[in-house]
């Protein structure tokens, strides 16, 4: 065989092997995220993105998994991850979307305009690339309705809404409640959550949602408190409450029905969930004051 003919065998073998090897690490590291194993996952996407920094889907999945940890910097430490993904597959509409998201509640937190806009224009691109992806729509939504003139928009929020009704009725239901929230229409709001959750009784946001509004508007505590325990029994979609934020809640409520053991026991679980969550911090400590 000649010299040069086989040494491109050799060197199309020796990557076809590597990409072998780069696709099963892939593949296993999926299987643990799927099997929710987020720490062994997270440390899998880690070396695949060691070895293979331009890996979009390892990138977007270690951002993933360090959105799931429960500090007070997942967010902050994901992102970069989950804005690489998005820059290596800039069609990919999930991606796109989980930058998106994440960077708006970055900007929540560090009131950063730059972050806010950056991330409202990737889930605008999301959405264009896939009409259909509805985590992108219920976030643009929720910046067009929250955010203020000129950047809000309530006529914006209203076509997301819209949008979202038409692919679906669930979830279309509870997009009307998040503008109905934002008006601090507080009793229309718990009205389309109960009939959101008529449709779907194990729907999270909703679920979460109308949590949050008995404790904003104080009635029907004990109704709220039974939509938040049913929240600890399922999984937190991305980008909604964590279960220590739930039980937070569940904290709060408990303390508007002057129940205060109860709502230690739920503070004090809020924390070991997340040690950073300043709020529960500040209740437990006013609790022992």
């Amino acid at each position: 065989m000649h010299f040069r003919l086989r040494v491109s065998i050799v060197t199309l073998l020796f990557f076809v092997t590597a990409f072998s090897a780069y696709a099963g690490a892939l593949e296993d590291a999926l299987a643990l995220y799927g099997q929710k194993r987020y720490p062994e996952a997270r440390s899998a996407f880690e070396k695949i993105t060691e070895n293979d920094p331009s890996n979009a889907a390892a990138c977007h999945y270690l951002g993933l998994t360090l959105r799931l940890r429960s500090d007070d910097r997942a967010i902050e430490d994901a992102l970069p991850w989950l804005a690489k993904a998005a820059e290596l597959a800039p069609k990919n509409s999930a991606y796109l979307a989980s930058f998106g998201i994440t960077s708006m509640q970055s900007a929540g937190k560090t009131r950063s305009v730059s972050a806010a806009t950056r991330g409202r224009d990737a889930v605008i691109r999301a959405i264009e690339i896939e009409p259909g992806n509805l985590d992108a729509r219920e976030a643009l939504l929720q910046f067009y309705a929250s955010a203020p003139w000129p950047i809000g928009s309530r006529v914006k929020a209203k076509e997301q809404a819209e949008a979202i009704a038409q692919r679906d009725p669930t979830r279309g239901l509870f997009a009307h409640v998040l503008i109905k929230t934002t008006e601090k229409k507080y009793d229309e709001a718990i009205v389309l959550c109960e009939k959101s959750l008529e449709n779907n009784p194990d729907f999270y946001p909703a679920l979460a949602e109308l949590g949050r509004l008995t404790v904003v508007s104080g009635v029907q505590l004990e109704r709220g408190l039974t939509a938040l325990r049913r929240c600890l029994q399922l999984e937190p979609p991305f980008g909604q409450a964590a279960h220590s934020l739930i039980h937070y809640r569940i904290g709060t409520l408990h303390l508007k029905l002057n129940d205060k053991s109860s709502a230690r026991a739920a503070f004090t679980y809020a924390l070991q969930l997340d040690p950073q969550l300043k709020r529960a911090a500040d209740a437990l400590a006013k609790l022992d004051s």
